[in-house]
């Protein structure tokens, strides 16, 4: 992850430290629950961007004899961590919801409509800033985090209007539980992704059938066995395989293994290879260099 990417995540923590206690404290003057309600969500926001930026400096280490692919699973257990937390905050949310539609509670909706349009603008800032990095599941953890703000904020100021026109006071935990929807999806999606990179399994964005229908095109090759792809990342795959291939000179192999490497890394996006050719009753073992090196 790059040194601009760390920046960003800094600033967008500073921001969003700010907007928390001018949110906290105007959601008790104002006695509203939604705006409370995203003051705690933006409490997991903080600890979004730190677990962030901690992972940005944990995979920016090299690889060792005790860590040989690196740090790169960093960045997806500190999304992982995120999806949870946002999960517990909607559940949260949603109780403290129906909790007020049982008991009313007066708002200000005065107060209420002019510190969401203070934290829609701060939120809508950081999106901005996040959004062209979301490749990076650390990266999108975070500014999905915002992206539910910016959304939630938008309703409050459209309720506190409405609010201030009507005195219908229950549309403040209507919002909130609208709110808790949007930040449940989110979670879901992050904690969905980071956990299948945990577990090894093959990216979404790639299939394996896939993969063995494009090797076999190569007339060489006669059997692609034993595959496995995995994500160190969502940015870093790894493959190994085992294949059969036609008889040929030993000096042609190196072709065909390059040949296999522009093909991994620049159709799927494959950088780091082991494969293994096994020729009738000969095996040579040959490991590809990384495309670029991610260590």
């Amino acid at each position: 992850m790059t040194t601009r990417q760390e920046k960003i995540i800094q600033i967008s923590f500073f921001i969003t430290v700010t907007m928390f206690f001018i949110q906290l404290i105007g959601g008790f003057i104002t006695n509203s629950l939604a705006i409370l309600s995203d003051a705690w969500h933006l409490s997991t926001d903080i600890l979004a961007l730190f677990l962030s930026w901690f992972a940005i400096r944990q995979t920016r280490k090299p690889a060792n004899e005790t860590h040989t692919y690196g740090y790169h699973r960093f960045g997806s257990l500190a999304a992982l961590i995120n999806g949870l937390t946002l999960i517990a905050v909607s559940l949260f949310i949603a109780y403290q919801s129906i909790t007020r539609l049982i008991h009313p509670a007066h708002v200000h909706s005065t107060g209420m409509i002019g510190l969401a349009i203070i934290g829609f603008l701060a939120t809508l800032l950081i999106t901005l800033i996040l959004k062209n990095d979301t490749e990076n599941i650390n990266v999108k953890s975070a500014f999905l985090h915002f992206l539910g703000d910016v959304l939630s904020y938008f309703s409050i100021i459209i309720g506190g209007i409405l609010i201030y026109f009507t005195d219908v006071y229950w549309i403040d935990p209507i919002l909130s539980g609208i709110f808790a929807l949007v930040i449940l999806r989110n979670a879901w999606e992050v904690t969905r992704e980071a956990s299948l990179i945990l577990l090894e399994a093959v990216p979404g964005k790639l299939s394996i059938p896939r993969i063995k229908e494009r090797l076999l095109i190569e007339s060489e090759i006669v059997k692609v066995l034993d595959l496995h792809v995995w994500g160190l990342s969502n940015e870093h795959i790894s493959l190994s395989t085992h294949l059969a291939i036609r008889n040929m000179e030993f000096q042609q192999t190196g072709t065909l293994i390059h040949r296999i490497e522009e093909i991994l890394y620049e159709e799927f996006g494959i950088a780091h290879t082991t494969i293994q050719f096994h020729v009738e009753s000969q095996e040579i073992n040959s490991t590809i260099r990384s495309v670029p090196n991610i260590h």
